[in-house]
């Protein structure tokens, strides 16, 4: 196993290619993003410490359709994908804790297509900075242009969203950067699907 830096942006896994690597973020988070019609690609997952990526290859799966990039800042763990499968055959406590993951994984992206569907884009980045101050702590690091991709709109009006937010207090706002200053009002801005999200990784991986 090595570890490694990430900085924003920067690819450990491109679309449609073999997973080589299993990566565990030690800091910092990798969202999975999933491309669509236009060059646009949306966030449809993302990992911090409490999980890892290429749990794919639990299922005997060998590539993905998806881009894994990192979101934040941090630290990066890589196993080769063939010590993973090694391991992942001879250790039953391995493969269960995998597959309880790969559960809970699926229900949070039911959990997300859902608030894609009927959420506002108030509602729905509340419910990322919060999702991510919880991987990561109230400061952020983050651009206009990288939040607008993971929720899949124009980045107008995350610039729009965001200004109101600082506004009422709820964040600062600098360069690359957002720092949450009120937690409880932006909850109550948030969605459901915060805590519903956060209730099924929790039981997911205690199951």
């Amino acid at each position: 196993m090595t570890v490694h830096g990430g900085g924003i942006g920067d690819v450990l896994q491109p679309p449609n290619a073999p997973i080589e690597g299993v990566w565990f973020p030690l800091s910092g988070i990798v969202s999975t993003l999933r491309a669509l019609e236009g060059d646009t690609n949306v966030e449809v997952d993302a990992s911090g410490s409490e999980g890892f990526l290429g749990v794919e290859l639990a299922i005997g799966a060998h590539s993905t359709p998806d881009t894994w990039v990192v979101q934040s800042p941090g630290r990066f763990a890589r196993l080769d994908a063939h010590h993973f499968i090694d391991a992942f055959e001879r250790d039953p406590q391995l493969r269960e804790a995998s597959r309880r993951y790969l559960a809970a994984q699926r229900a949070i992206r039911g959990q997300w297509v859902a608030c894609n569907a009927r959420h506002t884009i108030e509602q729905r980045l509340a419910k990322w900075l919060l999702t991510t101050r919880d991987r990561v702590g109230p400061e952020i690091q983050i651009t206009q242009d990288v939040v607008a991709m993971m929720l899949g709109v124009r980045r107008a009006s995350v610039v729009t969203v965001l200004g109101r937010f600082v506004d009422d207090g709820l964040v600062a706002h600098g360069y690359a950067r957002v720092r949450i200053v009120d937690e409880a009002r932006l909850t109550e801005v948030s969605c459901e699907c915060y805590g519903k999200a956060a209730e099924l990784l929790r039981r997911g991986l205690a199951a």
